[in-house]
């Protein structure tokens, strides 16, 4: 049977000399033990730990059924009870489990072995036993544009299938011809894009990727809808800064190239602004007052006049045929706006009486009446013809003269004073030939109109229908002929 040692001395004294163990080791059970339960016969052992040590010292303290690295049954193996080769809580080592997140593992020769990836996991770095990655998509499927890795392989949108078909514009002729989709991040967010060239303005709130309207000026079809800038119609449109008359500096509205929202007005194009100058009859508003061509006040025009005193008549007449402000050496321009008496342009020719005198009122005159022509005409001393008393063929253009030199005889109107030395003794140009003028002289009717008398003769006038004091020359006053002109006359300055 067993002893049973009592009392704390001789327990420590059989501890010192039996087994040498401490008597603070709290693994030994109180009596110590030698691995054959205390008992002291040879054939005793493992009786459930008598507290006797055994040959080799050993106290055995019960069964060895923890993994602690203990031989608690003094049996020569530690913790026999347990498979540290195979175990996968104790592989190894006790306490060394075969575990890793996402991974499954198993022990082999004491050694953690992977075993494969738990679901939704994937083992992607160097280390032989971990499934580090979490499968961003499980189950997994082929990957596809959207910006997430749906084949757990660890990379995005590797491997795609063929785009989509038909969802971006390939209008011809624009930018958006031969576009193709792209797997693409714009916004944050990642899917199949139209890869739009940089020239169309991209807006990925709208289903083919193209704003609906232009939003740019830059010379771009932006929306491919076959219209280059078509969101700005004043594009091209003429433009100016603000100033008036010849000061006015104008343009033409293009894209702004500091801001392509919007049109700015080009004022390199023409037409440029010149300095304000005297008033002009030109049709134009040389002062930059803002009226064209003034007709009274300090920046009146100044018409080229002659003074008249003479048989008690003091009053100014044109020195110059009739002309439109408009008018110029080759042509007699369209304006109406007043009448101008100035050099070497086409005179106002076809008027009729009414048209005449309105143009002479809108530049403060009137038609010349009969004794204001004549005189004018005839000078003084009074002469036959403005030049003198005989007749000289080509001293004026009446029908004699040919109008273009060379050739055939050339009856033609010619420009305002281009025949020089056909000139009264008072100044005035063409009172004989060129055109037949107006005159305020009314001499009946016709019909209920009234007739006016012509005078001075035209480019095909003989001589006898060129003399100052000629007034057989008449025409109702609606009458519309190329051989007809006019004159103005005021009594006042010019």
């Amino acid at each position: 049977m067993s002893r049973v040692i009592r009392g704390p001395l001789v327990a420590l004294a059989i501890a010192l000399v039996g087994c040498d163990v401490s008597p603070y080791d709290l693994n030994r059970p109180p009596g110590g033990g030698d691995g054959d339960g205390g008992r002291d016969d040879a054939g005793g052992g493992g009786d459930g730990g008598s507290g006797d040590p055994d040959a080799s010292g050993c106290v055995a303290t019960g069964p060895d059924d923890t993994c602690d690295e203990i031989d608690q049954d003094c049996d020569g193996i530690v913790d026999n009870a347990f498979d540290k080769q195979n175990d996968p809580n104790n592989c190894g080592t006790c306490g060394h489990r075969c575990f890793s997140p996402g991974a499954l593992q198993t022990c082999v020769a004491g050694a953690c072995t992977l075993t494969g990836c738990q679901p939704g996991f994937a083992d992607l770095d160097a280390d032989p036993l971990t499934c580090e990655y979490r499968c961003p998509l499980f189950p997994t499927i082929a990957e596809d544009c959207n910006g997430v890795d749906d084949d757990c392989d660890g990379m995005v949108d590797e491997t795609l299938p063929a785009p989509p078909s038909g969802q971006c514009r390939t209008t011809p002729g624009t930018p958006c011809a031969g576009t193709t989709m792209v797997c693409a991040n714009r916004g944050g967010a990642t899917r199949w894009y139209c890869d739009y060239a940089a020239a169309v303005e991209f807006d990925p709130s709208v289903p083919n990727g193209i704003v609906l309207a232009e939003q740019l000026c830059d010379g771009q079809d932006g929306d491919c809808d076959g219209v280059v800038d078509d969101s700005f119609p004043d594009l091209g449109t003429t433009c100016d800064d603000g100033g008036v008359g010849v000061c006015r500096d104008g343009g033409v509205r293009r894209c702004d190239p500091a801001d392509p929202t919007r049109t700015t007005c080009d004022l390199t194009a023409p037409p440029d602004a010149q300095p304000a100058s005297a008033e002009a009859c030109d049709g134009l508003d040389n002062d930059c007052n803002g009226t064209i061509d003034d007709a009274t006040g300090p920046g009146r025009v100044i018409d080229a006049m002659d003074h008249v005193t003479l048989a008690g008549l003091d009053y100014y007449i044109d020195r110059y045929e009739a002309s439109r402000p408009d008018a110029t050496g080759a042509a007699a321009g369209a304006s109406s706006a007043r009448a101008c008496s100035k050099p070497m342009v086409q005179p106002w020719r076809a008027a009729t009486f009414a048209t005449a005198a309105a143009a002479c009122a809108a530049a403060g005159k009137s038609l010349c009446t009969a004794t204001q022509w004549e005189t004018a005409c005839a000078g003084s001393p009074a002469a036959t013809f403005p030049y003198g008393a005989t007749f000289a063929p080509d001293r004026c253009n009446t029908e004699s003269h040919d109008g273009v030199p060379g050739g055939i005889d050339d009856d033609v109107v010619l420009a305002t004073g281009a025949m020089g030395m056909c000139t009264s003794s008072l100044g005035g140009f063409d009172l004989s030939g060129n055109l037949k003028e107006w005159t305020n002289d009314i001499t009946g009717q016709i019909g209920g109109t009234d007739i006016a008398v012509l005078r001075g003769g035209a480019y095909d006038s003989p001589s006898i229908g060129a003399t100052c004091g000629f007034r057989t020359s008449r025409a109702t006053v609606d009458t519309v002929l190329p051989t007809i002109g006019f004159r103005c006359c005021k009594l006042t300055p010019p």
